[in-house]
């Protein structure tokens, strides 16, 4: 280690951190693979729409990570509304762009 102190001793910031890691990683491999089924401009877009959700989902978990970080090192709060909407709307726009891929064959 670093020498620097842990803040938090059960690292939920650092194991949540790693769980939108490995959410954007999957979200990631769905676009890819939506990407190769695609057999139509629409299915291109749909996968790549999927792929961008994944970048963004990596985005915010690493701003979600450095918030919290923040927050409890100056022990204000740490609730934040905007991950609340990003993970759900990445949640429901995978399977939506799925269902056009397998539509338009």
């Amino acid at each position: 280690m670093s020498g620097e102190r842990v803040l938090d001793p059960g690292l939920q910031a650092e194991r949540t951190r790693l769980a939108w890691s490995r959410t954007a990683l999957t979200a990631a491999a769905c676009g890819a693979l939506l990407l190769h089924a695609a057999r139509s401009v629409a299915g291109v877009v749909g996968g790549v729409v999927v792929l961008g959700l994944a970048c963004a989902l990596l985005v915010c978990g690493a701003a979600r990570y450095r918030h919290v970080r923040r927050s409890v090192a100056a022990g204000e709060p740490v609730a934040a509304g905007w991950p609340r909407v990003v993970a759900p709307v990445a949640v429901l726009v995978a399977p939506l762009a799925a269902l056009v891929v397998v539509l338009d064959r």
